[in-house]
């Protein structure tokens, strides 16, 4: 999920916490509040499922896994097989303790 999909995915939800009623429409008609809130048209072959944990029952959304050959982000450790040990010889680190080039 891009950072843009996270931001917007985080607005509706948090919407969705303070408005009751934006919360029945996402429920009831979910691709269409979202094509209205976003002012975007979704298109024809996309469904967008709306669900609402309860006590009883929790929801889990797995990722999709990306096609072969799908471009993706790369690891820490492929990043660093990438770059050959390059970074080891710089001394620097980030705060997250990462060495700097």
């Amino acid at each position: 999920m891009t950072q843009q999909q996270n931001t917007l995915q985080q607005q509706v939800l948090d919407r969705a916490m303070k408005d009751e009623a934006f919360r029945q429409e996402l429920l009831n008609n979910p691709k269409g509040t979202l094509e209205r809130e976003l002012g975007l048209a979704l298109p024809a072959g996309v469904t967008i499922q709306v669900h609402e944990n309860t006590p009883t029952t929790v929801h889990l959304v797995l990722p999709m896994l990306p096609a072969s050959g799908e471009l993706r982000e790369l690891s820490d450790t492929e990043l660093e097989t990438v770059v050959g040990g390059a970074a080891a010889s710089s001394g620097h680190h980030t705060a997250s303790g990462h060495e700097l080039l």
